[in-house]
């Protein structure tokens, strides 16, 4: 984990320098900066888990619909109380305020982080989602790209606090929770267009980032709390290895996905 504290800083130091000037640069060059700390990290470490945004502008770009309804609902916030559903549902909000900034949702996107705000907060993770935060995300609303900056840099933000107190196992389980909800949501979504085979794609190339969180999982293979997830993800490990790269994911394969992380995710949310 100690590789996604650095990525993280990289990224949280390009983004304060972007939300700085976020006034003066235009879309392009928001763009090219989101390009730039993407390729730097590529470049520097082995990172290959994409982030919530980049599977969300996937799904857009493949000209999936909003579904909203498929998303956590915020109310359900308050059900959360241990550690571990705290640091996995925030996971989940997170993927969730991905999908409702990239389809440029607004009153979903004030819900989501109002829902994340309380788990932050109740993981004790000082400075991330503050007055100030919330106020520039309600002026960037109708700003896609600012917005996604904004949001980004306090996620990043919330990896690193967790890092930085040690808490590794609580960050690995936001990132746990926000790739299951991405792709829940792919899924559902990849289903209801009746397995669109750019749908199909995208769940195909989660493989790197099963194989990756199912490795780190192992390594806590008597933690109560990453057991949570550990099942799931040997088993997505399992079925993404077995998918032929000719013939890429069946209808069968992607029903299995499905099926299976749906389970897991339904445990999670409550």
């Amino acid at each position: 984990m100690k590789n996604i504290l650095n990525i993280l800083c990289i990224a949280w130091l390009a983004t304060t320098i972007v939300a700085c000037n976020s006034g003066k640069k235009s879309e392009e060059a928001d763009k090219a900066t989101l390009e730039n700390v993407k390729e730097k990290v590529e470049k520097e470490f082995e990172y290959p888990i994409p982030t919530s945004f980049e599977v969300t502008e996937l799904l857009q770009d493949a000209g999936a619909a909003f579904v909203w309804n498929i998303t956590n609902p915020s109310e359900n916030v308050d059900k959360y109380e241990t550690q571990r559903d705290k640091a996995l549902n925030l996971g989940i909000y997170g993927a969730d305020l991905s999908y409702a900034c990239t389809y440029n949702s607004q009153e979903e996107t004030m819900q989501m982080l109002k829902a994340s705000k309380v788990l932050i907060d109740g993981l004790e993770i000082p400075g991330i989602f503050d007055d100030e935060m919330v106020a520039r995300v309600e002026k960037n609303l109708d700003n896609k790209d600012s917005l996604i900056l904004i949001v980004t840099k306090s996620f990043y933000n919330t990896y690193t606090e967790l890092n930085k107190a040690g808490q590794d196992k609580m960050s690995f389980l936001v990132v746990a929770g926000s790739w299951i909800e991405g792709l829940y949501i792919t899924c559902q979504l990849a289903i209801s267009s009746d397995y669109d085979p750019r749908m199909l794609n995208i769940v195909a190339e989660q493989k790197k980032s099963a194989i990756k969180l199912a490795e780190f999982a192992s390594q806590y293979a008597d933690d109560a709390d990453i057991e949570s997830v550990r099942p799931l993800l040997e088993f997505m490990k399992i079925i993404y290895e077995g998918i032929d790269p000719a013939t890429g994911i069946t209808k069968g394969q992607l029903d299995d996905i499905s099926s299976n992380v749906e389970s897991t995710r339904d445990d999670i949310i409550g």
